[in-house]
């Protein structure tokens, strides 16, 4: 776990009775499936050709990444009296990603309570603005998901907008 402004991450984050942040533990491995998924090997990482899917190898280096450069959490969701992953969401001031790798969750509001909670997160330990998040044209849900929370797009690159939040 990083410490963001010599706060330490949290273990757990809880947004309601069913859903909770679990901090990354090393266990790269359940996210494996998720980045293999079209939709988001196409939506998050930019992908067009199923040649190039993400492996385990892809996966576990940029969870590395993520989880010393901001604090990478597991979305978990109640189902059955278990907590299960579902997705994950990394806490850092520039283009903080997130992504529900679970089809079935998509689309139901889980994304925008646990962006929610990762501003409120964001604000506890002292990060005054998010930048830099970057979402593809053709990611209408993230973007939607962007402009509810207040986002604004300040830029756009191509087929890229980046957008910006002062908290």
């Amino acid at each position: 776990m990083v410490a963001l402004n010599n706060r330490a991450q949290p273990s757990i984050l809880k947004i309601d009775s069913r859903i909770r942040l679990r901090a990354y533990d090393g266990d790269y491995q359940v996210a494996i499936p998720w980045y293999q998924d079209e939709t988001v090997y196409y939506n998050s990482e930019g992908i067009f050709d199923p040649a190039d899917i993400p492996d385990a190898e892809y996966v576990r280096g940029m969870y590395e990444y993520l989880s010393t450069h901001g604090e990478l959490y597991f979305i978990e969701i109640l189902e059955d009296g278990e907590f299960m992953a579902i997705g994950d969401v990394t806490l850092k001031a520039e283009n903080p990603p997130i992504v529900i790798g679970v089809p079935k969750y998509r689309g139901v509001g889980i994304g925008t309570k646990v962006m929610k909670a990762i501003l409120r997160r964001a604000k506890e330990i002292g990060i005054t603005k998010i930048y830099g998040s970057t979402i593809y044209d053709y990611n209408i849900a993230s973007q939607r998901l962007h402009e509810t929370l207040g986002f604004e797009c300040v830029e756009i690159r191509g087929n890229e907008r980046i957008y910006e939040l002062e908290l």
